[in-house]
Formats: structure tokens, sequence, C-alpha cells
């Protein structure tokens, strides 16, 4: 079971204004460059994990200063629980697992959308990695994006979903509001209407991840194995 976050609940608002004000100036520079490019995606995959780590940062900051209730990585995301290889473990199989349950509830929600009239769209991004694996002169751009799918996005999206907002919304006594709430809320940031059923159980999968190891680096793993099992289906 999760244990209790220390932190005060005001400074939420900090991690909400940080976050949109950390935004912005990805948004902006991404506008910049060419519609549907390789920059302008390259953009975009970069600013939410940024964003999403300077309003961490400011959210801890303001727990520090201004409610004097300082956070400790390590207590507050549960990663000196001593069951380091068990989450390793469980993360590896959970990720596997959920990498199945969204295969077939993105088929489901492709064959409801296509008997509605209307026509599925893949990730700008998912498209965009398809093309670039098969030039071998665009490499870096690849490894870049690897890189940000299956390390960076992962450790950015656990911290604010399962790490910060769910835990704070289940502590003022909404547990299936801070469940349903965080994993909608993770599928919409990805914008995408093919991915949205799959990704609100991949988030829900993760939460229950996080509330039976009460460690992050379990969710973190799973998302990792999740994005990366999806790359090489994808590459391949």
């Amino acid at each position: 079971v999760l244990s209790h976050k220390p932190w005060n609940p005001e400074s939420l608002l900090w991690l909400g204004c940080g976050l949109m004000l950390a935004l912005a100036p990805g948004a902006a520079v991404a506008g910049l460059f060419e519609d549907g490019s390789i920059a302008q995606v390259a953009a975009n995959v970069t600013a939410l994990p940024v964003a999403i780590l300077v309003a961490v940062a400011v959210w801890i900051q303001a727990n520090r200063r201004i409610y004097q209730s300082p956070i400790r990585l390590a207590d507050t995301f549960g990663f000196n629980r001593n069951n380091t290889g068990c989450c390793l473990l469980l993360g590896l199989a959970a990720g596997l697992g959920l990498v199945l349950i969204a295969m077939a509830l993105a088929l489901l929600s492709n064959l409801l959308i296509h008997a509605l009239g209307d026509q599925a769209e893949p990730q700008k991004l998912v498209t965009l990695i398809a093309e670039e694996s098969a030039k071998k002169e665009n490499i870096p751009t690849l490894i870049f994006f690897v890189v940000m799918s299956v390390a960076v996005a992962p450790i950015a999206e656990e911290i604010l979903f399962r790490g910060i907002l769910y835990p704070a919304i289940k502590q003022i006594g909404h547990p299936l509001l801070a469940a349903i709430g965080t994993a909608l809320l993770f599928a919409l940031f990805h914008v995408n209407l093919l991915t949205f059923a799959s990704l609100t159980v991949v988030a829900l999968g993760l939460i229950a991840l996080y509330e039976f190891t009460d460690n992050l680096l379990a969710p973190i793993t799973a998302h990792a194995v999740f994005n990366a099992s999806n790359l090489v289906m994808l590459i391949w």
C-alpha cells in the first residue's frame, strides 16, 4: 500500500504554475519550425519532460522554502524501500503485460472508430520514428527519439502522474478520483484518439504497481519497458 506523502497540498499550485510556465517556451520553440517537420516533433517531444522536471524542481523548492516541509526524493518516491530487485522484475513483467493489453485495446479502438465512420490516425511521433528507422543517415535522430521515449519520458511522466498527482488527490480523500482522473489525464497528454483507451488502462496498471510496491522505480521500469517494446515492434 502506498505510504503517506508529507508534502503540503497547497504546494501543488506551484507545481501547476511551474508546469504551465515551463511548457510555454517549449511550445514557442516548436512553433518556429515547419509544421510536421522532424525539428518540430523533436521540440514537442522534449518540451513536456523538460517542463515536468522544471515544475517538479519548483514544487520541491516551494515545499522547502514556503511551507517548511523539505522533500527528500528517496523518501517521497520510495526509492529507499530496499525492494529494488523486486521492483525491476515486477516492472519488467508488468511492462510486457501492459503491451499486450494495450495492443488489444488499440485494435478495438481502431475497429470502433472505423465503425463510426472515422479514420484512426497514428501519433505523428510513431509515424516519424517508423520513417526515420528506414534511413541510415538519420540514425542520430532515431537515437534521440529512442532515448527520450525509453528513458527521459518514463522518468518525468511517472514522477508527475503517479509520483505526485495520484497520491496528492488520494490523500485528500478521493482515491477513486485520483486513480481515474490521473489515468485519463495521462492519456489526454498523449493527444491521440486511437491510443486513448489503451493508455488509460496502462496508467491504471502503473498506479496498481505503485500501490503494490510503494516504490516509483517499479512503474518507471514498467513504463520504460512498455515504450521500448512498442519501439522495437515499430522499428522491426
